[in-house]
C-alpha cells in the first residue's frame, strides 16, 4: 500500500529492525527512487540522540569514499528522523551468510578490505561508525561492498533503555568492551567490530553465543576471543592471530586502523605453515581443492537474494589493496594461438646420449634472440632435454589521449590478476577477468602516485580458461578501456 511521507511516496517495505524501517520510496522533488530509512519514533524524542544523528549524518553525507553509501538528505518530518540514501540492488552480508554459509577466506578478505576503506576514510574525518556488523555491509550484484548506517549508530553507552529494544542485542554481538563503560571511545571500537565480522564471515557464527544482553556483555568483557580454526580447520591459522588481536580487550593492543587489519588478513591468504619433515609428502604438482564454494555476488554470478538491508547501486568489486609484485616491464598480450612464440622453439628430436667412453658433449649454443624468457623446470630424466614451457603471463596496456596510462596482467601460476596505475594524475586503473565458466573478478590500483602493481590473488578452476581487459577510470567515470583478450589457459 502506497502512502506519503513528506515529499516521498513510499512504495513498499525493504526491511524492518529495532532502529526503524527501510522503505523503497520515490522522491518527488528530485524525480528518483531512493532507499528511505525511518527511525523509530522514540529515538526522535531523545534530544541527545537527535542532535548527534543530525551532526553525524551531515558528516557522513560529506564522505566521498566509494564504499560509503551516499546520503542524499536527512532530517525530521512529522516527528520522525529519516535518511534518504541511494538505492542499491543487492543484499547484506548477514543475509548472504545465512543463505550460503561461511565464505571462502579470499571472499571474506575482499569484503573486509572494502569495509576498511570506508572506515579509514570516516576515521580520518573524525567520524566513528560504532555499529559495524554484517547487516550493515551491503554487497551489490557486481560484488561491490558498502558500509551503511553512518549517523544512526547506537548510543555510545549500552544502556538498559536501548538494550530493551531488541536492536542492540543483535548489535551487542560486535561491540567493543569499552562501549560498556562511561569513558570515551575512538576509531578502535570499529576495528574490534571488524574483527568480529571477519570471524563470522569465516565461520558463519558470531564470535560469542548469547541470547541476552547480559551474557553478551560479559563475554566481550571477560572471554578470550574465539579462534576461527576452532570452528573450521581448512583456513590458515594466521586468521586466529588476526581475530585475537582485532578483538583485544585493551584498545591499545588492537590493530591501529581498519586498513591495517585488512592488510594482515590479505597477507594471511598467502601464508604457508611449515610441515614437520617426518610428515611431509613427496613433492607433487599442486592440486586445487574441489567441493562447494561460497557463491554470491562477489564472484559475479548475478545471484538475486532477498534484501535484508538498504539496497545499493550497482558498481564494481574492489580487491585493493592487495600485494605488490616485483617491478618489471609486463610482456605484451600474446594471442592464445601463438602463446608459445615467446619461448624458445621446441627441438624436433633429442640428441642421442653419448657412449660411456666418449668425451662429454658440449651444450648446444642458443641464439640469444630466441632464448626463452622464463626459467625452465628440470626434467625428471637428466638425459632428456627439458620441455619448452608455455607462456604463463599475459598483459595489456591501456592508453589515454595518446599516452600509455597503465597495464593489467593475468598470471596463470598462482592465479594472479594485476592492475598497475603508472601515472599520478588522479585517475585509476582496473583489470577485469572473466572465466569461460562464468566467474568474474576485478583488481584495482587507485594509487594517486606511481608505485608497484597491485596483485589480486584469485582461486580459479585449473581446467578453465580466462580472458581479461583493462579499464581507466576518473573517479566514478570510466574514460577508456581495452578490448577483451582472447581466452588463455588457467592451469599451468
Amino acid at each position: 500500500m502506497k502512502w506519503q511521507f513528506g515529499p516521498y511516496r513510499v512504495d513498499g517495505l525493504i526491511a524492518r529492525g529495532g532502529m526503524g524501517e527501510i522503505l523503497r520510496a520515490y522522491d518527488t522533488r528530485h524525480d528518483r527512487v531512493v532507499a528511505l530509512k525511518l527511525l523509530a519514533e522514540n529515538l526522535a524524542a531523545d534530544e541527545e540522540f537527535r542532535e548527534r544523528f543530525k551532526r553525524e549524518a551531515h558528516a557522513a553525507g560529506r564522505l566521498r569514499e566509494p564504499h560509503v553509501i551516499p546520503i542524499h538528505a536527512y532530517g525530521e518530518i512529522d516527528g520522525r528522523l529519516y535518511l534518504d540514501m541511494r538505492l542499491v540492488e543487492g543484499s547484506d552480508v548477514g543475509s548472504l551468510l545465512a543463505a550460503h554459509g561461511p565464505m571462502r577466506p579470499a571472499d571474506a578478505v575482499a569484503v573486509l578490505e572494502q569495509v576498511a576503506e570506508a572506515l579509514d576514510a570516516a576515521h580520518q574525518e573524525g567520524l566513528v561508525h560504532r555499529d559495524v556488523k554484517p547487516s550493515n555491509i551491503l554487497v551489490s550484484h557486481s560484488g561491490f561492498a558498502y558500509l551503511v548506517d553512518f549517523g544512526i549508530a547506537a548510543s555510545l553507552r549500552a544502556s538498559a533503555t536501548l538494550t530493551s529494544t531488541g536492536y542492540t542485542v543483535g548489535t551487542l554481538a560486535y561491540m567493543a568492551p569499552e562501549r560498556f563503560d562511561d569513558g570515551p571511545v575512538d576509531h578502535r571500537v570499529d576495528v574490534y567490530s571488524m574483527a568480529c565480522v571477519l570471524y563470522q564471515c569465516l565461520t558463519g557464527a558470531k564470535p560469542f553465543a548469547g541470547d541476552t544482553a547480559a551474557s553478551l556483555i560479559n563475554a566481550h568483557l571477560n572471554h578470550a576471543p574465539p579462534a576461527p580454526t576452532g570452528a573450521r580447520n581448512d583456513i590458515p591459522r594466521e586468521f586466529d592471530q588476526i581475530v585475537t588481536r582485532g578483538m583485544a580487550k585493551n584498545p591499545a593492543d588492537r590493530f591501529g586502523s581498519a586498513g591495517e587489519l585488512a592488510r594482515a588478513a590479505r597477507q594471511a591468504l598467502t601464508s604457508v605453515t611449515a610441515i614437520p619433515p617426518q610428515f611431509a609428502a613427496l613433492p607433487a604438482a599442486p592440486k586445487r581443492k574441489g567441493g562447494a564454494r561460497w557463491v554470491y555476488a562477489l564472484a559475479g554470478v548475478g545471484m538475486v537474494a532477498a534484501v535484508a538491508g538498504v539496497a545499493a547501486f550497482a558498481t564494481t568489486m574492489n580487491n585493493e589493496p592487495g600485494q605488490a609484485i616485483p617491478v618489471g616491464d609486463p610482456s605484451p598480450l600474446v594471442p592464445e594461438t601463438s602463446a608459445v612464440q615467446t619461448s624458445a622453439p621446441p627441438t624436433s628430436s633429442a640428441p642421442p646420449p653419448p657412449p660411456p667412453s666418449s668425451a662429454p658433449v658440449p651444450p648446444p649454443v642458443q641464439n640469444p634472440a630466441t632464448q626463452a624468457p622464463e626459467t625452465q623446470e628440470p626434467a625428471e630424466d637428466p638425459e632428456t632435454p627439458p620441455a619448452t614451457p608455455a607462456q604463463t603471463k599475459w598483459c595489456q596496456s591501456i592508453s589515454y589521449e595518446g599516452a600509455e596510462r597503465g597495464t593489467g596482467c593475468f598470471e596463470a601460476i598462482g592465479d594472479h590478476l594485476f592492475a598497475h596505475d603508472t601515472s599520478k594524475d588522479g585517475m585509476w586503473v582496473k583489470t577485469l577477468s572473466e572465466t569461460d565458466y562464468g566467474r568474474k573478478d576485478e583488481c584495482k590500483d587507485d594509487n594517486t602516485a606511481e608505485g608497484p602493481p597491485v596483485d589480486c590473488n584469485l582461486d580459479l578452476s585449473e581446467k578453465g580458461k580466462v580472458r581479461f581487459k583493462v579499464e581507466l577510470w576518473d573517479g566514478k567515470t570510466k574514460v577508456s578501456e581495452t578490448a577483451w583478450s582472447k581466452f588463455v589457459p588457467i592451469g599451468q
